[in-house]
């Protein structure tokens, strides 16, 4: 704006100095023409031969975490560079990537930016505009450095210490142990061989040592699927940001695929939109981290109908376990179905009211009781730890 003012005048008082034929226009004209000269190229200089490097310490962090960054700018040439404004194109939340830095000639500046995570999901890093200008303030020059890169910021994770009692487990945590008439990978013995015997299960190196037939028994695997459901139906979630029913549901399902992982138990999860085949082990926890911090309640499909279209995969002797913030009891006829199939069936219930929601969330716990289904109830602040440990008794 400036520079079209200056410009402008220039040209008016270059028409009055051709039509008055006055010599010290003609210099002011000059002098005006010379200045724009001299701040558009100052303007161009100072964002040009600079020389940058950006470096991420990690591209995954956690909420409650932070993001580590280290952002080198250098100037290679003999020209000083004395106003530079770095402004920050990063789509991460609560990033101070914006400030002002000088260099002079063949010199260098470190930037560290650290970033605290205080919502989860997929999130750019950069680009970075390098602004600067000319004294008078006549242009401003831009430059975009290609950095940046991607960061994913997984949700946040309580360390769960118990959770209840799940099927295949006595009360002090022990492993129960069921024989079974088929074959599974836990061989328990061996025994005298009965008419109806499958060929297949004879132990030969045992009846060749014994001088009779001997076949081996199995023990059924205590350690079934686990299936975490995640309601994220969008019609029944409240609040926004880090307190909302969401971030709160999302939050539990990590906290609950963490700790059954860890106890080697086989975990899948099912929410509206996307889903994780059962499995173990850490690489499992890094693709559960990696849904889960990216999936949103974007959906109005209910968990009614979540639940019945994917019971195939839910095999007899498996675990559902509903994390919902739901205060409808629609949803029970799909869990009473699981239960006539042999699965196991828990409900983590977020008390919607405490949330902002205006119905309460206990006429429900009353009735998933009333039906054997083992609940927890889980509010707003609470720890969830403490919350998940034990159940809700009957007269909660």
């Amino acid at each position: 704006m400036k520079a079209f003012f200056v410009s402008a005048l220039a040209l008016l008082l270059l028409a009055t100095a051709l039509s008055t034929g006055w010599e010290l226009l003609y210099r002011v004209v000059y002098t005006l023409v010379g200045l724009l000269v001299v701040s558009l190229v100052w303007s161009w200089v100072n964002v040009r031969w600079l020389w940058y490097r950006h470096e991420v310490k990690t591209t995954r962090a956690q909420v409650g975490g932070r993001i580590e960054e280290r952002l080198t700018l250098e100037n290679t040439s003999w020209i000083p560079k004395l106003w530079l404004e770095v402004c920050d194109r990063s789509t991460l939340v609560g990033r101070k990537g914006n400030l002002v830095v000088e260099l002079g000639r063949h010199s260098s500046r470190t930037v560290h930016i650290s970033t605290p995570c205080h919502t989860r999901g997929v999130f750019r890093l950069g680009p970075i505009d390098v602004v600067s200008g000319d004294p008078f303030g006549l242009f401003r020059m831009r430059r975009r450095l290609a950095v940046g890169g991607t960061v994913l910021v997984y949700p946040a994770i309580t360390e769960l210490t118990s959770f209840g009692g799940l099927p295949g487990e006595l009360p002090g945590g022990n492993v129960r142990v069921q024989r079974t008439q088929i074959a599974t990978p836990n061989a328990a013995g061996v025994r005298d061989y009965q008419p109806g015997d499958a060929l297949s299960r004879i132990h030969w190196l045992n009846s060749a040592r014994l001088g009779r037939l001997m076949v081996k028994e199995f023990d059924l695997d205590p350690l079934s699927d686990v299936w975490v459901i995640l309601d994220l139906d969008s019609e029944v979630q409240v609040g926004t940001g880090p307190d909302s029913t969401e971030e709160w549901t999302v939050s539990v399902g990590a906290s609950l695929v963490k700790y059954l992982l860890d106890q080697q138990r086989e975990v899948g999860i099912v929410t509206q939109e996307r889903l994780l085949p059962a499995d173990r082990g850490h690489r499992q926890l890094q693709k559960a981290l990696e849904l889960l911090a990216v999936i949103h309640a974007n959906s109005s499909v209910p968990l009614e109908r979540v639940v019945l279209s994917e019971e195939v995969r839910f095999t007899r002797g498996a675990t559902a376990i509903i994390v919902t913030p739901s205060t409808d009891e629609a949803w029970l006829s799909a869990c009473r179905l699981l239960e006539a199939r042999g699965v196991s069936v828990l409900a983590v219930l977020l008390e919607a009211s405490t949330f902002g929601a205006r119905q309460s969330s206990l006429l429900l716990v009353g009735s998933l009781l009333a039906n054997g289904i083992s609940t927890y109830l889980v509010k707003r602040g609470d720890d969830l730890a403490r919350a998940l440990a034990r159940p809700a008794a009957v007269g909660f």
